[in-house]
């Protein structure tokens, strides 16, 4: 079941159009980066030419594409991880209290990260209008440092909305997440707990 399904219903609707752009946007930028990288490949070893300045463009845009990415990858909760404990117990009581232990301590590393971009922003923005920019083009550097920031604010949000749906759901929403297969014992060691 998606996260935006176990919300109050305007809360969902709000996380889906959240989602929607941010898909978006991700689709249109991923599209960008391969075209732009063609046309760089085109121009320097077919017309023996240059694209002036892509770089310079390209770079705000990965750096949104990144974290934006992340902040999808945090709603889906699909980000790499090295866990092997959950295929290793079954008790869905250890489990919720697992999750609930990771997704608390998760949250409360973004909401520091979001704290020091706040001050990067803070900082970029005390400098005005003696900004740092990049050198053809006169990017401030404001714009992917922006990104940087939304993306851990998205961060933050979707891990809190993934520790309330864990508090608010409590163990019975672990068992109904859970096929039955998962729950069966695989170990007498299982068979003890």
């Amino acid at each position: 079941m998606e996260l935006a399904d176990q919300l109050p219903p305007r809360l969902g609707a709000t996380v889906r159009r959240l989602l929607k752009l941010k898909s978006a946007f991700l689709i249109i930028s991923t599209f960008i980066l391969a075209l732009t990288f063609f046309l760089v490949v085109l121009l320097r070893y077919v017309l023996q030419s240059d694209l002036f300045a892509y770089e310079e463009w390209l770079m705000p845009m990965c750096f949104w594409l990144f974290f934006l990415g992340s902040a999808v990858g945090t709603y889906e909760d699909s980000q790499i991880k090295a866990d092997i404990l959950e295929s290793w117990f079954k008790n869905p009581v250890f489990i919720w209290w697992r999750r609930t232990i990771l997704t608390s301590v998760e949250l409360l590393v973004t909401v520091f990260l979001v704290y020091w971009a706040a001050l990067m922003l803070r900082d970029e923005i005390a400098s005005y209008p003696q900004w740092q920019t990049t050198i053809a083009l006169r990017i401030p550097f404001f714009v992917p440092r922006f990104g940087i920031f939304a993306g851990f604010v998205f961060m933050a949000l979707y891990s809190a909305l993934h520790l309330y749906v864990l508090l608010r759901l409590g163990t019975e929403g672990v068992v109904q997440r859970m096929a039955p297969e998962d729950l069966s014992p695989t170990s007498e060691r299982e068979q003890a707990q």
